[in-house]
């Protein structure tokens, strides 16, 4: 197993922007939702890049057959794991690694066998990725991956994206994970119970934990709230130069554009089972398997821009 963790993202030299400029007009990136089929046994589809989050690998509530028919459908340049795609919080309490797990590391290995360039941003779930003294913890057979706690992503139309979790922007996460941890048992006990009232009344073709999704959607609304969350990661983005961010942590999947910035969120692979396709052509899909799908066509940047002095703001 080999691992490794690239220069800090700080350590790269910076580039001179000339000029200032903004991004296109929201009225000119269209966002559009609508179901896009896919050709019956048409093998992996071929795109430029994966971005997945919180896929909670170790927790019993984690939806690893769904993600492993998700990740096998398609054969990405990179893959982005943006946090708590291992769950270590269950480690001493509440483990449970099934064989799709196993399925998911040994499919991981063979995306790299194929070329495939895995990125790990590590979460709060997955801090021990931080220290390098705890990354023999993961599970035997994990292929070579690049593990920081953040990447810039530069998309096929010239758009940098900063790729991270987002727990650091958490005040909660921060200052009070205690709350967090504490909370933990409890909101494992909710997802119970609105799984078996699931299956117990309204079938298994439906999300198994929408309920659960739709509380946790507003508690982490006013989470936001109170850290600014949202703010707090675009300042940073626009600090490391980049046109916007994409994260995680917050389980709330999300194509949000405004007219000089980008927020993307992957969503989770618990309640809500999202993530973010680049196909090859440029555009950016957030696939869902409950939702509708939803794609952002993106025209190419303007070369000129100013991205250091670039104000970021949020919709």
């Amino acid at each position: 197993m080999r691992l490794e963790t690239p220069a800090a993202i700080g350590d790269s030299p910076s580039t001179t922007a000339p000029t200032t400029a903004v991004l296109p007009n929201p009225a000119t990136v269209p966002v559009s939702k609508a179901p896009v089929t896919a050709k019956p046994d048409s093998g992996p589809k071929s795109v430029r890049t994966l971005l997945v989050s919180d896929v909670h690998l170790g927790c019993k509530h984690a939806r690893t057959e769904e993600f492993f028919k998700f990740i096998t459908g398609y054969r990405p340049d990179d893959l982005y794991l943006i946090g708590d795609f291992i769950d270590a919080w269950k480690i001493n309490s509440g483990w449970h690694w099934p064989e799709h797990c196993d399925r998911i590391i040994k499919h991981l290995v063979e995306l790299v066998d194929q070329g495939t360039r895995i990125h790990y941003a590590s979460g709060n779930h997955d801090s021990f990725l931080r220290g390098p003294a705890f990354r023999s913890l993961l599970p035997a057979g994990f292929p070579h991956v690049n593990i920081a706690d953040e990447f810039v992503f530069e998309t096929l139309h010239g758009y940098r994206m900063l790729v991270i979790h987002g727990d650091l922007f958490d005040l909660f996460e921060t200052r009070a994970q205690w709350i967090s941890k504490g909370s933990s048992a409890f909101y494992d006990a909710c997802l119970s119970f609105n799984r078996w009232v699931q299956r117990r009344f309204l079938g298994d073709h439906r999300n198994p934990y929408g309920a659960c999704a739709a509380i946790k959607g507003r508690v982490k609304r006013g989470v936001k709230f109170i850290s600014r969350y949202e703010r707090k990661i675009m300042n940073h983005a626009s600090q490391k130069e980049c046109d916007g961010v994409i994260c995680g942590h917050i389980h709330t999947p999300m194509l949000k554009r405004s007219a000089d910035s980008f927020y993307f969120n992957t969503g989770d692979w618990v309640e809500n089972c999202t993530g973010i396709v680049e196909h090859h052509d440029g555009a950016l899909q957030l696939v869902s398997r409950y939702g509708k799908h939803q794609t952002l066509e993106l025209t190419q940047a303007p070369e000129n821009r100013n991205l250091e002095q670039m104000e970021m703001s949020v919709a």
